[in-house]
Order: C-alpha cells, then sequence, then structure tokens
C-alpha cells in the first residue's frame, strides 16, 4: 500500500516542475479554461507556461473575457477510485473553500469512495490558500511520505502545517477582483483613482484579506517585501517562491528585495493560470512558511 497526493491545477504545480522536483507521489486535476471559446486542459496539454502565460494575460489585459470550471465530484472519484483500487490512500489538497467550490467536490468524492471501500482511503485538505501555497504543502506531504510517515501521521502534520503558510500578494488593476466579486465596487473605484496598489493575503476563514497599500507599483513591491520579511520564519530552511502574471521584471525585484533582507532560497514561476484569471496581469505572489499559526 501506498500513498498519493491529489491536488488542483491552481496548485501551480506545473508539469515541468513536478518533473523536476521528482514529485512522483503527487497526481495534478486538470482544470479547463476557455479562451475566445476555445478549451484548455490545465495542465494535461502540452503547453509552454511560459510563452502561454505572455499571450494569456496579455489577452486578458485587452478585456478578453477568460473562464474555468471546477474540478468535479466525478473526476475526483474517478481519480481515488483508481487509487484506492491499486491499494493506495489519498490525500487531496484543493485551493481554499473561501474561493472555490473545489474543496466541496473533494469531499463529495471522498464520501463515496470512503463508503465504496468500507475505510478510511481518502482525506481531504483545504489548503486555505491557492497557487504554490497549495502546491507548498503538497511538496510538503510528498517529504512526509519519502521520510515513511503513515497516512493518519501525514493528513495530522498537513492539517497542522497549513496554517504556518502564508500567501502574500499585490495585484496590477483591481478590477479583475472586482469581476469576482473579491472586491466592493466603491472600494476599487477608489482605489482605481488615487493609483493605489493593494496588498493581500489569505486569512485563516480560507479568504482573500487586505493586508496593506501603497501608492504605485514600485512602494507596492517594497510593501509587500516588508511585510513578507515580518512574518517569514527565517530560522527553517525553507523555499520561498514568487509567482507573477507575465510580470519576471516585478519578480525579480521582488527576489532581489527578499534577498537583501535575508531569505536564501528562492524560486520564481509564473503564476497558476487559472486563479491568476480572478488576479489579473501583473500581479506577484509570495509564498512561504510564517512564523506563526493562523
Amino acid at each position: 500500500m501506498g500513498i498519493k497526493i491529489v491536488v488542483d491545477a491552481v496548485s501551480n504545480l506545473f508539469p515541468q516542475i513536478i518533473k523536476e522536483k521528482n514529485l512522483d507521489d503527487i497526481i495534478v486535476m486538470n482544470v479547463h479554461l476557455y479562451i475566445k471559446d476555445q478549451e484548455y486542459l490545465c495542465y494535461e496539454d502540452k503547453i509552454d507556461i511560459t510563452e502561454f502565460s505572455k499571450t494569456y494575460f496579455k489577452l486578458m489585459e485587452e478585456g478578453e473575457e477568460v473562464r474555468t470550471s471546477l474540478v468535479s465530484p466525478g473526476d475526483y472519484q474517478e481519480v481515488f477510485k483508481k487509487e484506492a483500487e491499486k491499494g493506495n490512500k489519498v490525500i487531496c489538497f484543493t485551493m481554499a473553500k473561501g474561493i472555490s467550490g473545489t474543496y466541496n467536490s473533494a469531499c463529495l468524492a471522498k464520501e463515496a469512495i470512503n463508503q465504496e471501500f468500507n475505510d478510511n482511503v481518502v482525506e481531504v485538505i483545504d489548503s486555505m490558500t491557492a497557487g504554490l501555497g497549495e502546491g507548498l504543502q503538497a511538496i510538503h506531504a510528498h517529504e512526509l511520505i519519502k521520510e515513511g510517515k503513515s497516512f493518519e501521521e501525514i493528513v495530522k502534520e498537513a492539517e497542522e502545517f497549513k496554517r504556518y503558510v502564508r500567501s502574500d500578494f499585490t495585484v496590477d488593476n483591481i478590477k479583475f477582483l472586482l469581476k469576482t466579486g473579491r472586491v466592493g465596487k466603491a472600494f476599487a473605484r477608489f482605489v482605481h483613482l488615487l493609483n493605489i496598489k493593494i496588498l493581500l493575503k489569505r486569512n485563516s476563514e480560507s479568504k482573500i484579506a487586505f493586508a496593506g497599500s501603497a501608492i504605485g507599483s514600485n512602494n507596492a513591491l517594497k510593501q509587500l517585501s516588508k511585510l513578507v520579511l515580518d512574518k517569514i520564519d527565517l530560522s527553517k530552511e525553507q523555499v520561498v517562491y514568487i509567482t507573477h502574471c507575465d510580470n519576471i521584471d516585478s519578480a525579480l525585484k521582488m527576489k532581489e528585495l527578499l534577498t537583501l533582507g535575508g531569505v536564501k532560497n528562492i524560486e520564481i514561476y509564473e503564476y497558476d493560470l487559472i486563479s491568476g484569471a480572478h488576479i489579473g496581469p501583473k500581479s506577484i505572489a509570495v509564498f512561504y512558511i510564517n512564523k506563526e499559526a493562523y
């Protein structure tokens, strides 16, 4: 019997990351993405993420509508059953239940499979975040599997660990959050008129919360780096992940600021295309282990 980890595509675990990090225990559930009525399956299609991101976020800036869909309970159930029939147990991480129905889909599938096999073969964990905040948790669980921890031990530690995973980000244009109902119209209009860049974080309720503001993009990056450096646990050997929505220059600037603050191990990737549809082009996010639990 083995243990498999299941995540959704919002985890930012692109095929090349899975390969580079030898994350052989992790299965990524694809999510449907629609652009100009063209359907893409992220990340089953052989997409060059760097090039596709440039096109994708440029289209968003030009006003093109992009849509995403949830992973269905049936899709989860199919994967869970396949692994259970092999004698494996499954730990499934989903994007925050406060911003998506994916968690509920996974829970419905879990209940069906556990009942069918008359055993607790599937556990679902609300990552309380998205992007590499979810991916970071899956990578941690993968490491615990390699250490020989039991299914029950990993689930227990994953539930504890997720409360230390912090996701901080800044968006370039608040209109994309407005479209998805993440902020109110009056607040969005105020922010836009004054050229205010807002800083956001995930909170203990699995939702997006206000974390600060700055005038202009450069100041927003400085404020974001300060927020991270105030919260990060530098005593731990950890990888800090920076992701960007087609904004490599700002990502490199963020890396420079964090490095000057004492962060040693930083990796930069494109932001996942699914939740990227909600925060918009030029956004920058940082994912890391916090000093204190939420």
